[in-house]
C-alpha cells in the first residue's frame, strides 16, 4: 500500500463502511427475530440463536467486506477473496457468538456495552484474522489487523448498541457503524504509514 493517498482513503472508507453497515445492520435487525421465532418453536433456543447470529453475521460482514473491497481494491486487494472471506469469517463467528450469548449468558440483564463487546469480538477476532492473511503481502505488520479490527468492532458495538431503545434504531445503528469504519480505516492507515517509512528507512 505504498501509494496509499491518506487524504482520498480515509473519507472514502468511513463514507463507504458507514453506509454499507448501516443499511445492512437495520436490515439484519428487520429481519433475523422474525425468522429466529420460527427456527425457536420448531427446533428450539440453541438453534435460533445459531441461525439469527448466522443470518446477523452474514448481512453484516458481506456488506463489511463488500464496501472495503470497494476501497481496497485500488491497493492490489482482490475484492473477491475479501469478501467471500470476510463473509465466511463473520458468519461463522457471529453464529458461535450468538449461541454462546443465549447459552450461557443472561442477556436479559447484562449492561448493553457487555454485550456489544462480546458481540463485536465474536465478528471482529475472526474477519481480522481472515483479512490479515490477504493484507500479509501489501502491509508489512498485517497481523496488528487482528486487534484493529476487533478494537474497530468493540468500540462500534460498545458505544452504538447501548443506544438503542425505541426510536433511536438509526441513531445506535449509525453511531456503531460509523465508529467501526473510523477506527479500522484509521488503523489500515496508521499500518501503511509504518510501511511506508520501513521503505524508507
Amino acid at each position: 500500500m505504498s501509494n496509499l493517498n491518506v487524504k482520498t482513503f480515509l473519507p472514502q472508507w468511513v463514507a463507504i463502511v458507514t453506509v454499507a453497515m448501516t443499511l445492512a445492520t437495520m436490515g439484519a435487525f428487520l429481519t433475523m427475530w422474525s425468522v429466529g421465532e420460527v427456527v425457536e418453536e420448531t427446533w428450539g433456543e440453541t438453534a435460533m440463536a445459531l441461525v439469527v447470529g448466522g443470518l446477523f453475521g452474514a448481512l453484516l460482514a458481506g456488506s463489511t467486506g463488500t464496501a472495503q473491497a470497494m476501497v481496497l481494491y485500488r491497493q492490489g486487494i482482490n475484492p473477491g477473496t475479501w469478501i467471500v472471506r470476510t463473509l465466511v469469517a463473520g458468519t461463522v463467528g457471529m453464529a458461535i457468538g450468538m449461541t454462546v450469548a443465549f447459552s450461557f449468558m443472561d442477556v436479559d440483564t447484562m449492561p448493553g456495552a457487555l454485550i456489544g463487546l462480546h458481540f463485536a469480538l465474536s465478528v471482529g477476532v475472526p474477519i481480522g484474522q481472515v483479512q490479515s492473511q490477504l493484507l500479509k503481502k501489501h502491509v508489512k505488520q498485517a497481523r496488528l489487523w487482528v486487534l484493529i479490527s476487533a478494537a474497530a468492532f468493540a468500540v462500534g458495538f460498545g458505544v452504538g448498541l447501548p443506544l438503542s431503545g425505541e426510536g433511536r434504531e438509526w441513531l445506535a445503528v449509525g453511531t456503531m457503524a460509523a465508529l467501526t469504519a473510523i477506527v479500522s480505516g484509521t488503523g489500515l492507515v496508521w499500518l501503511a504509514r509504518r510501511q511506508q517509512t520501513a521503505v524508507v528507512v
